[in-house]
């Protein structure tokens, strides 16, 4: 697919910028929204409850909540709504915004998967980190019916919430939201044999972008991009590209894109034949999340594998965030509570990106 590339200066050095105040609202339904969400977003536990210096902190703009669908819907037809139901009601109060996000895949219920063997579909296979995995196909009728099920009870408790702004939404996610299809050399024969094809992923892309956006018609609908490497589809971003061409034609203003690998090691803006081209490319709707938790990774994972001071690394992948024009960060809520002077900086950076 096309390529676009662009010049522009690095918003580097953002604790001078004065704060814009955001006003979100309530859109017709088949209409753009005003502008997407900004600021901080915190990331609690899934399922777990949101930390109160947390929502007692005026730099934390949102709180981004998940759960498992297997914890929601542990009966088909039986929704348990009262985990985000409890929480949003502490955000509320607090004054700050919730995303929503379910884990439809890793997270989802054993008696999905009951379902799709029964209907005869089938399952990809996979070595995960040194844990056997397996997952319906993406494009499974089966999985995808009961996932647009899921949606459907979803939005029907939750379109009108006012505090709940932002939802997310996937169909190429092995294990958690993210995007994720493993694609190794010897999986890609795997998939083929499977019956993959571009075609496949961006009909259930299409159909659970679409369900989504129905189900939350007054709501921004984001959806994390990644790649599938050149062996699957010829052009690694095709998939996702495609996926968010066509929602965008059809429901212009509504969709946010973001990828959730934020690092200090993320190419610079533009992100030129990298996958952050496309963040660049789809601005101004974009937004990132910090690719783990810092506090306490001996890794450095955030830091590309150097020791770095958080705070600092923290600053540093914001800058680097918000030279691609990313108005929302997600923030693990252990460095939420321990790095209050980055997430200060974080908040001001991003509330007054252009």
């Amino acid at each position: 697919m096309p390529r676009h590339t662009f010049s522009r200066g690095s918003f580097f050095g953002m604790t001078g910028l004065i704060a814009t105040v955001f006003c979100s609202t309530l859109a017709i339904p088949g209409t753009a929204f005003s502008q997407s969400p900004r600021g901080v977003y915190s990331i609690p536990g899934n399922g777990k409850k949101i930390q109160d210096p947390v929502l007692t902190n005026p730099n934390v703009d949102g709180i981004s909540l998940r759960q498992n669908w297997a914890d929601i819907e542990k009966t088909e037809g039986i929704y348990d709504w009262s985990y985000f139901d409890g929480q949003i009601i502490r955000v509320a109060a607090a004054g700050k915004k919730v995303l929503l996000r379910v884990m439809t895949m890793g997270g989802r219920p054993a008696w999905v998967s009951s379902a799709v063997k029964a209907a005869g579909g089938k399952f990809f296979k996979w070595n995960d980190n040194g844990v056997n995995a397996s997952i319906p196909l993406f494009w499974d009728p089966t999985f995808l019916a009961k996932k647009k099920d899921l949606i459907a009870a979803m939005g029907a408790h939750y379109k009108n919430n006012p505090t709940v702004a932002i939802v997310v939404t996937s169909f190429a996610n092995a294990v958690t939201e993210d995007w994720n299809v493993p694609h190794t050399p010897d999986l890609v024969t795997q998939w083929e044999r499977l019956g993959y094809t571009t075609a496949n992923m961006l009909s259930a892309g299409q159909q659970l972008i679409d369900a989504t956006m129905v189900a939350f018609p007054n709501k921004w609908v984001t959806l994390a991009v990644g790649g599938n490497g050149t062996a699957l589809d010829g052009d690694e971003q095709e998939v996702p590209r495609g996926a968010v061409d066509t929602a965008r034609a059809k429901w212009p203003g509504r969709l946010i894109v973001q990828k959730n690998d934020l690092s200090t090691c993320i190419p610079v803006a533009p992100g030129t034949d990298s996958l952050y081209s496309m963040i660049w490319d789809y601005q101004p709707d974009v937004a990132g999340q910090m690719i783990t938790a810092a506090y306490n990774d001996s890794t450095y994972k955030i830091s590309c594998g150097v020791p770095l001071d958080i705070g600092i690394a923290l600053m540093t992948t914001v800058d680097l965030a918000v030279a691609y024009g990313e108005k929302r960060v997600e923030i693990y809520e252990g460095d939420v509570v321990r790095y209050p002077v980055a997430i200060a900086y974080a908040h001001t950076a991003l509330l007054a990106v252009p």
